[in-house]
């Protein structure tokens, strides 16, 4: 590469100079134009070959940038692979070396279930690499025959008195990027998109979160770092396109027909009525919107707003769609020993985020407290939740976001680094149903689950959402008003009485509770004070109520019960 830049800051050095060439003033004739042609051929030959450097030089560093990432993605396929007693064959082929001879009898099935799920992702894994490595093959001899063949550009239409090798140069670079393997379809599964990711550089990777923000933001396996980048693009995006639509609609409404007196005629009250109605949902997601970007500005040292007490947010998804999508992890969870994931419930949207957010602030802070030196604390609000207490008794909700929920827990293992991190998730009212749901149907890779003011989580007994009932942990307090759901316990989740299930606090369900202030009595959603939005208070001194608490305990690993 050093000869190859050599030669290439030579060549277009002798730009000056060659604007300098010229047939002698007044020299005429036919010798005169066969020298004048002649050092047309001269300069567009420079041009060409400055071109064809150029592409050279761009090709074999952007080659040897995206080796790194297929070097990276065989020594993770070999490292899953010997973690697992698997072996990567000379040929790719995943090769079982057979079930851990100390496997009990009882568990053999369920091993080997396992098992045949970490071969097809070694299989992905593996053909993400190759699929690369040809790629990239497939890139560089493109751009070694445009220069062989004469064809990286044509000088020929230039205007040579005004040349610039350097310009040549510019369009000969630009010829010889190699492009970026396009990622798994929409739809793949976390770890079909890791192992995508694992075979590309660092430098790729944030490329394509830069040009491809709405392929990189919402991609579940991919680093947290580059989701961010994406993510922090598409949220300035969708700012900008409602501000416009606000606009637009402020100036329907301001120019609608009005009578002399400045009234709504009454045929007229409907259409007008939505114009309303759109713009106050319009206004509710802007309001969210820039809630995160406030939120994100805490961590800027150039803004007004900074505050070094606040971990850094990284934003792993936004979406203004429907009633809206954010997912903010306040720390890297990629680079987190604790990772705990806050599932909000009934009435949660992106208008009203922001207390979402305080909450991860505040779990952060009693995790904190509780001994955690490295966390991430994630607001997930990632589904359609109940939007008012009539539909919170409909499981419809939990059915439909218990996979998007399980994804993303599936992508905090696969794009974590180093040791596995401890992974919790704590769901608050219908949360809770909805992490039930997950943990039931979809088997979610977290080690402790936390219930707070449930309704009930779809089965009977904790043992039935796939993990050790002892590190199941539900709360209710006691003047909170989702105590009246909680009928008397009968056996069946779909009793008619009880359509989500039994209270996890019962003693009969078998896992574990802590301790809440009774908090004050009052309904709900929004108000601070009642009970049932009171658990992440603080004290008027300052101090973490017993719920606060004992959340901080549970996502630090140091439950204290």
């Amino acid at each position: 590469m050093g000869e190859v830049n050599s030669a290439y800051n030579k060549v277009v050095a002798c730009s000056d100079d060659l604007r300098g060439i010229n047939t002698a003033e007044g020299w005429h004739g036919e010798a005169a134009g066969a020298a004048a042609n002649e050092v047309n051929q001269v300069i567009d030959g420079l041009e060409e070959y400055a071109a064809e450097v150029a592409s050279l030089r761009r090709s074999a560093g952007d080659v040897g940038d995206a080796i790194s990432g297929v070097k990276n993605g065989v020594k993770e396929v070999e490292g899953l692979a010997r973690a697992h007693h698997f072996t990567i064959g000379d040929d790719g082929a995943v090769i079982d070396n057979g079930l851990p001879p100390d496997t009990p009898e009882g568990q053999k099935e369920a091993v080997a279930r396992e098992r045949a799920t970490i071969a097809a992702e070694l299989r992905d894994r593996v053909s993400e690499v190759l699929k690369s490595a040809t790629d990239i093959d497939d890139d560089f001899c493109l751009v070694l025959d445009r220069i062989v063949s004469g064809q990286t550009i044509d000088a020929t239409g230039n205007d040579n008195e005004n040349t610039s090798l350097a310009a040549a140069g510019n369009s000969g670079a630009a010829m010889g990027s190699l492009t970026i393997p396009a990622p798994p379809p929409e739809g793949a599964t976390a770890a079909q998109n890791a192992a995508y990711w694992a075979t590309l550089s660092e430098g790729q990777r944030t490329r394509l979160a830069m040009d491809r923000p709405d392929l990189v933001g919402p991609r579940d396996g991919f680093s947290a770092q580059q989701r961010d980048i994406a993510n922090r693009e598409l949220l300035d995006r969708q700012q900008s396109r409602l501000r416009h639509e606000r606009d637009e609609l402020q100036r329907k409404i301001n120019e609608f027909p009005r009578t002399g007196a400045g009234e709504i005629k009454l045929n007229d009250q409907r259409e007008f009525d939505a114009l309303k109605s759109d713009l106050d949902k319009l206004d509710g997601k802007l309001r969210g919107l820039n809630d995160v970007e406030s939120r994100l500005s805490m961590s800027d040292p150039s803004s007004p707003n900074f505050d070094p007490t606040k971990q850094r947010p990284y934003v792993l998804r936004i979406d203004d769609a429907g009633s809206g999508r954010a997912v903010v992890a306040m720390g890297n969870p990629d680079t987190a020993q604790h990772v705990a994931t806050y599932v909000p419930g009934t009435g949660s949207e992106l208008s009203k985020v922001n207390g979402d957010l305080g909450r991860a602030d505040l779990m952060v802070n009693a995790a904190q407290q509780a001994g955690a030196q490295s966390l991430s604390v994630i607001t997930w609000l990632g589904y359609d939740a109940p939007p008012g207490l009539m539909d919170a008794a409909n499981d419809t909700y939990a059915d439909n976001g218990k996979r998007a929920l399980d994804s993303f827990q599936d992508g905090l293992r696969e794009s974590h680094q180093g040791a596995p991190s401890h992974n919790t998730v704590l769901g608050h009212s219908y949360g809770t149903t909805l992490v039930g749901y997950a943990a039931r149907d979809e088997h979610l890779a977290v080690d402790d689950i936390v219930l707070v003011a449930s309704p009930g989580v779809g089965v009977d007994h904790a043992s039935q959402l796939n993990i050790p009932p002892d590190h199941v942990y539900s709360t209710t307090a006691a003047n909170d008003a989702i105590n009246i759901t909680n009928f008397p316990r009968v056996e069946g989740h779909g009793d008619p009485l009880d359509p989500l299930g039994p209270d996890p606090t019962d003693p009969e369900f078998g896992g574990r509770t802590f301790t809440s202030d009774p908090g004050a009595r009052g309904w709900v959603l929004g108000n601070s004070e009642a009970a049932h939005s009171a658990y992440w208070n603080v004290t008027p001194t300052g101090e973490n109520t017993a719920s606060l608490q004992n959340m901080g305990n549970i996502i630090a690993g140091q439950p204290t019960y």
